[in-house]
């Protein structure tokens, strides 16, 4: 009886280290099928995102610009400056096709640029948009945010017309301190593509164009506004 119970036991030993080899094959099976992802060696990180959204099936081409407080400007020219990057410069519908390896043709309806920024300089920013090319009739509807990640936060979102090609707009300036926080925002115009409307705008003002003859002979100014009658000397 004694040497039918040693057997026994040595048989129940046998099948458990048998189960064990078999569970950790089992596991090493599924480490080599699935291995473990490696982190990044470079670490992905945004600090603000400000995006530039329009009319999924348009064909306009609309452009973010944005300026920080040393003077960097981010564009499709320029998509990274200093700390700012620029994901991709959306054309419209027409960079939004793209052909599978059968040949098929696969539209995908989504109009946005995207920047992010890795950090931040105390000191304003402004941000603008500018309608590249108009191919549609109807006026653009642009939307722009701006998002803060670390913590979560929906800083700011505007929502602009954007009528006649080449128009530029600026949709918001803010200041941010050292901690990151916004201090203050302002609308007041600063533009990068047309800087010689204000100061030919100015021009004008201080030296008005001559008048038409039609003009002239209805007693008008340039801008169609009545002239003073002079006494003769």
């Amino acid at each position: 009886m004694k040497y039918r119970s040693r057997t026994y036991l040595s048989f129940i030993d046998f099948l458990f280290i048998l189960l064990l080899a078999f569970i950790s094959m089992f596991i090493l099976a599924l480490l080599l099928i699935n291995p473990i992802t490696k982190k990044s060696e470079i670490e992905r990180k945004a600090e603000y995102i400000i995006t530039l959204e329009w009319e999924d099936k348009s064909h306009d081409d609309i452009d973010i610009w944005i300026e920080d407080p040393v003077g960097n400007i981010l564009s499709f020219r320029n998509k990274v400056a200093g700390l700012m990057h620029l994901d991709k410069d959306d054309l419209g519908q027409i960079n939004d096709i793209i052909y599978l390896p059968d040949g098929t043709r696969q539209v995908i309806e989504l109009n946005r640029e995207v920047a992010t920024f890795r950090g931040w300089i105390k000191g304003e920013y402004v941000v603008n948009v500018h309608l590249y090319t108009k191919r549609q009739q109807e006026d653009a509807q642009v939307i722009v945010t701006m998002m803060r990640i670390n913590p979560y936060k929906l800083l700011w979102e505007e929502h602009l017309p954007l009528t006649t090609r080449g128009q530029e707009y600026t949709v918001r300036r803010f200041t941010l301190n050292l901690q990151g926080d916004i201090t203050k925002t302002s609308t007041v115009e600063k533009l990068f593509i047309n800087t010689s409307r204000s100061s030919r705008d100015q021009y004008q003002r201080r030296n008005p164009p001559e008048p038409t003859d039609a003009q002239r002979r209805l007693n008008l100014d340039s801008d169609g506004r009545p002239l003073e009658y002079r006494r003769q000397p």
